[in-house]
Order: C-alpha cells, then sequence, then structure tokens
C-alpha cells in the first residue's frame, strides 16, 4: 500500500541541477580566494614599496637633519652639511644625527646593492634649493627602466618652508 507524505514533508531528493549550482557556487569562490588573497600582501613583502621611500622622508625630516624633539625642523648646518658630503664635499660636523662618513645615499640609507635613493629639497614653487652655498639635491639619477617610489615631507630650514622628497628604486 501507497502512502502519501503528509502536507509539509517532500520525498523530493537533491537534483542534479541543485547540485551543479552549488558546485560551481564553491568553485568560484575557491577561484576568487586563490587569485586575489596573495595580491593583498604584495605591498608589505616588497623591499622597493613606498614604505621604503616613507620610511627615509620620516627619518630624515623627524630626527637625522634635525633635533628629534622638533620634527620637520631641520638644521641648517646639518642640512647643508649632508648635502655637501654626498655631493663630494667636506661632509657634516660629527655633532650630526647622521652617518658622517657615507659617501652615497645607499651608504647612508644601509640600502642594499640593488637599490638607492635620490633626495633632495624644493622650494615650494620652485627648484632645488639652495641653503649657505649648498645646493640640496644628492643621489644619483633616476632609472628609465625602475619603478621609483617616492615620497615628501615639508619642512622648515632656517624660517623657511620648504619640501623633502625621497626617491627610492
Amino acid at each position: 500500500m501507497l502512502t502519501t507524505p503528509s502536507r509539509g514533508t517532500s520525498t523530493r531528493a537533491q537534483t542534479t541541477i541543485d547540485f551543479a549550482i552549488g558546485i560551481s557556487l564553491f568553485l568560484i569562490v575557491v577561484a576568487f580566494v586563490v587569485a586575489f588573497v596573495p595580491t593583498i600582501f604584495a605591498p608589505f613583502e616588497s623591499a622597493e614599496g613606498p614604505q621604503t621611500a616613507d620610511r627615509l622622508a620620516t627619518s630624515l625630516s623627524s630626527d637625522r637633519l634635525g633635533d628629534p624633539a622638533e620634527p620637520y625642523l631641520l638644521n641648517e648646518t646639518c642640512t647643508s652639511g649632508l648635502f655637501d658630503q654626498l655631493n663630494g664635499g667636506d661632509g657634516a660636523t660629527a655633532t650630526c644625527q647622521f652617518n658622517t662618513t657615507a659617501d652615497t645615499t645607499a651608504e647612508l640609507f644601509a640600502l642594499d646593492g640593488a637599490r638607492d635613493a635620490n633626495v633632495s629639497i624644493h622650494e615650494l614653487e620652485g627648484g632645488v634649493a639652495t641653503v649657505n652655498g649648498t645646493t640640496l639635491s644628492a643621489g644619483p639619477e633616476l632609472p628609465d627602466t625602475r619603478s621609483v617610489t617616492s615620497a615628501q615631507r615639508v619642512v622648515a630650514i632656517g624660517g623657511e618652508t620648504y619640501r623633502l622628497l625621497v626617491r627610492v628604486w
């Protein structure tokens, strides 16, 4: 004897279409995760990323070229001494907060052999600034074939406002 199901219950099993839709959605989600999760962490794994230029700009503007108690207010003597030193001049005094024996920007910032940096201080509405007769630009020319990241800070030297620009590749 056949019995009919009571109201509210079903004897219908999962159909092939239901199974195919469920598996398809699952595979799409898995493919999305595999494709995009690695790119989320890529900026933090790169040694050439924007964080390197940002770290160097912050270091120069807040402690290496001035007093850490007064960030972004650069010491005129140490600033001109740094750029003089990096451009082959006499260099800075021993009281400055950076490596006074470094001859290149890569050596100054302890960059590995594959990376380099260019540092300059610009007037707000003009070209490279000059302080105490020293042009405030140092480092090699920017490469044409590599990606260059940059960071900038607004700084003051001797009561004047300038823009510190650090470029790393």
